[in-house]
C-alpha cells in the first residue's frame, strides 16, 4: 500500500522526492514534525490549479501509467508491471520511494478523493470517504481488523488497503456485470430481516451484510456479499425524493474491476498496525 510522505520522507529516493517538492513549491526537512509536513503538503496541493489541470499536462502514455497505478491501489513495482505503464518519472504525483518501487502518496490520494471526477468514475479511494463513520467501522470489523487507533482518515486508508488483499483472488472478475445496481433489486424491502434492519435505520449496511454472510445459502447472493466485503461494489445513497424513503445502490469500483498484479508484500505492510510510523 502507499504511505504518507510526511513523517517518512527520508525513506524516499532523494531525486524523486526533490521533483515532488519542486512541483509543490515546498522543502521538507527533518526539523519539521510529521504534522507540519502534512499540513505543508496539504496546503500546497490546495494551492494548485486542480488535479485535472495537472494531469492534462501529461502525455497520453504518462496519463495511462498514472491511471494504472490508481487501479493498483496506489502503488506498483517495476518488475511486476507491464512496460507500457512505466512512463512515471515525469508524473508529479508519483514518487519512486525505493529503486523500482513507485507510489501515489497518501496525501495525494486524500487530495484526489475530493475531486468529483474520481468519484463519478467510481474509484474506491474516492468513494470510501463518502460513507458514514458508523458504516466504515462496521465494514472494518466485518473484514476482521481490530482497528482502534487514528481517526476517520486512517480508517479510510485501512479499509482501502484491506480491500486490495480481499480483491486479489478475484483477478478483477465477478458474476455481476452491471456497473451500478439498485439495492432493492437484490434485496427488496420486507423480504430479508437483516437488510430490513438497515432499511429501517436499526443497523448499518455493512453490519447487515456481515450477518447475512453467516445465514445466506444462495450461492449467487453469497458471491454478491463477498463482492461488497472486498470493495468491488460499494454502497451509495441516492438523492432523496420528497415523501419517499431513502434509496441506495451498489456501485462497481474501478479497482474492483482490475486484476491486482503486485505479488510482493513488504514487511512494514504486515507490521504497520503495531507501529506509530510506517518504517
Amino acid at each position: 500500500m502507499p504511505f504518507s510522505i510526511s513523517g517518512n520522507f527520508k525513506n524516499c529516493e532523494r531525486v524523486s522526492l526533490r521533483n515532488f517538492e519542486k512541483h509543490l513549491g515546498i522543502i521538507l526537512s527533518e526539523n519539521q514534525t510529521q504534522l507540519q509536513q502534512h499540513l505543508m503538503i496539504r496546503r500546497a496541493l490546495q494551492n494548485l490549479s486542480g488535479s485535472v489541470s495537472v494531469l492534462s499536462g501529461l502525455s497520453r502514455q504518462e496519463l495511462l501509467s498514472f491511471i494504472f497505478i490508481l487501479t493498483q491501489f496506489g502503488d506498483i513495482i517495476r518488475s511486476e508491471t507491464p512496460p507500457e505503464y512505466l512512463q512515471l518519472e515525469s508524473i508529479p504525483y508519483v514518487i519512486e520511494w525505493a529503486k523500482g518501487h513507485y507510489m501515489i502518496p497518501m496525501e495525494i490520494l486524500e487530495h484526489l478523493a475530493h475531486e468529483r471526477i474520481f468519484k463519478d468514475q467510481g474509484y474506491l479511494f474516492a468513494l470510501i470517504p463518502a460513507l458514514s463513520i458508523k458504516e466504515k467501522k462496521s465494514w472494518i470489523r466485518w473484514i476482521g481488523v481490530d482497528f482502534e487507533k487514528g481517526g476517520d482518515r486512517d480508517l479510510n486508508f485501512e479499509i482501502y488497503s484491506q480491500c486490495r488483499v480481499l480483491q486479489k483472488p478475484f483477478l478483477g472478475k465477478s458474476l455481476v456485470q452491471e456497473s451500478e445496481i439498485r439495492l432493492e433489486q437484490i434485496w427488496p424491502r420486507g423480504k430479508n430481516e437483516y437488510i430490513d434492519w438497515f432499511y429501517k435505520g436499526l443497523s448499518t449496511f455493512y453490519y447487515s451484510m456481515e450477518e447475512m454472510s453467516r445465514k445466506e445459502k444462495d450461492p449467487f447472493l453469497l458471491h454478491v456479499i463477498e463482492l461488497i466485503k472486498s470493495g468491488k461494489f460499494i454502497l451509495k445513497r441516492l438523492p432523496d425524493t420528497y415523501g419517499k424513503e431513502s434509496s441506495y445502490s451498489l456501485v462497481g469500483t474501478v479497482e474492483g474491476n482490475t486484476p491486482q498484479l503486485r505479488e510482493t508484500i513488504f514487511q512494514w505492510e504486515v507490521e504497520r498496525l503495531r507501529k506509530d510510523s510506517l518504517f
